[in-house]
């Protein structure tokens, strides 16, 4: 084969794993900075302690590891022994993904059996992430809802969230 073809192939492989890992990272950092933020809703917030006190109180929840974050969860009573176990398994995932998927998968760039395993595993934890969020963004708006807040304010603040957030991204 010509070298650069074989060189060019290696990039695009290259390419599509580095394209796949980060998108994986930012399902799982999504997923990490959710699980913070229910576990002060439903442990710390207190009523009328202010969308600042909460910030603070999120903000500092964020700044801990995945998995003590999953250990506050289940000292608080919050997750059913298959919650447990889904998130447990999806933190070994990513210790793997951030600490060693690199020196595991060094083939992956050669190899196309390699390639496919390694695709295949990374789009399989970005999916469990993904499912594993949205399991916690019901289990948080049904608390929000049992305490009194509409489905239909829960969507207008998303959306003014939302709203603020691309503006932000203008500037």
């Amino acid at each position: 084969m010509d070298p650069l073809i074989a060189h060019l192939e290696t990039a695009e492989r290259l390419s599509e794993v580095t394209q796949r890992v980060g998108f994986t990272l930012w399902q799982l950092q999504e997923l990490e900075g959710v699980a913070a933020t229910y576990f002060v809703l439903l442990v710390q917030a207190t009523p009328r302690m202010g969308t600042e006190a909460g910030e603070i109180l999120v903000a500092r929840a964020r700044g801990k590891t995945f998995g003590a974050t999953i250990r506050e969860l289940k000292t608080a009573g919050l997750l059913t022994s298959e919650l447990e176990q889904r998130l447990h398994k999806l933190l070994r995932e990513r210790n793997w993904l951030v600490h060693s998927s690199r020196a595991d998968s060094r083939a992956a760039v050669y190899s196309d059996s390699e390639l496919g395993a390694l695709l295949f595993r990374l789009d399989r934890v970005a999916a469990e992430a993904l499912a594993l969020l949205k399991e916690i963004d019901t289990l948080t708006e049904k608390h929000v809802m049992a305490r009194g807040v509409s489905k239909r304010d829960i969507d207008v603040a998303a959306a003014s969230l939302l709203t603020k957030w691309h503006k932000a991204d203008a500037i």
